[in-house]
């Protein structure tokens, strides 16, 4: 219902604050003008559209805001023309143009008691903005349980501290080639088999790889899971 009402507009914005949070991944501000914000789900994503028209699509990683700052968390991606604009290119007050807001996930009403939220790499950037939606506006935290499954190859890759949010959850990182790590390790489609949660009683978004959304529908909707309990965006090279 709340989709439905939400439209979608091109405007200019300019490049506010650019931050590392990792080897990898930056953190890009984008504020837009005064009065022209775009007004947005948390887990929609825009496309930005740099110069010569290169268009590329980002998750939005923070709540709406009165400001009307979008924040884009943006991986290296060797050979990318639009990962070389921000990683060597981009600077404060470079102006550019975003479009949207775009796509359907986002958290819909639900009678289950369990919110099973599953990211690798930067998918974790739409559902940090579902949680701060969930921290400002408590009533729709209708669960029992909230669990986040986050999954990187190394430590480094966990770039932030969800538990940092103050929002209810049980977080499990997972890495998928660190031999030392003592918590999860694999997928995080199998660490919720480990945790055994029950799938019966639970919604499941997943953002990250196709792979994993693939590998997640077919390996959690065959123990349990209602296949209509899943929803998901699943983030495509350009190339």
């Amino acid at each position: 219902g709340e989709l439905a009402n939400i439209r979608v507009k091109t405007l200019p914005c300019r490049i506010d604050l650019i931050e590392k949070l990792s080897d990898d991944v930056i953190q890009v501000h984008l504020r837009t003008p005064p009065k022209n914000h775009i007004d947005y789900i948390p887990g929609q994503y825009i496309d930005v559209i740099g110069k010569n028209g290169f268009r590329r699509s980002y998750s939005i990683a923070n709540a709406p805001r009165e400001d009307g700052t979008v924040t884009l968390q943006i991986r290296k991606v060797v050979g990318g023309q639009m990962s070389h604009y921000w990683f060597h290119e981009a600077k404060v007050n470079d102006l550019l143009r975003m479009e949207g807001p775009l796509g359907t996930f986002s958290l819909r009403k639900s009678n289950v008691s369990n919110l099973i939220l599953l990211a690798t790499g930067t998918g974790i950037a739409p559902i940090r903005a579902i949680l701060e939606q969930i921290l400002k506006v408590p009533n729709l935290n209708t669960f029992a349980n909230i669990f986040l499954y986050w999954g990187g190859r190394a430590i480094k890759d966990l770039y932030f501290d969800p538990l940092e949010m103050e929002v209810p959850i049980i977080y499990r990182p997972v890495l998928s080639r660190d031999n030392v790590w003592d918590g999860h390790k694999g997928y995080v489609q199998q660490a919720v088999l480990a945790d055994e949660v029950d799938l019966f009683d639970s919604v499941v978004y997943a953002c990250g790889s196709e792979n994993m959304i693939e590998s997640s529908f077919e390996i959690l909707t065959k123990s349990g899971l209602s296949q209509q309990n899943f929803y998901s965006d699943a983030f495509v090279s350009s190339g």
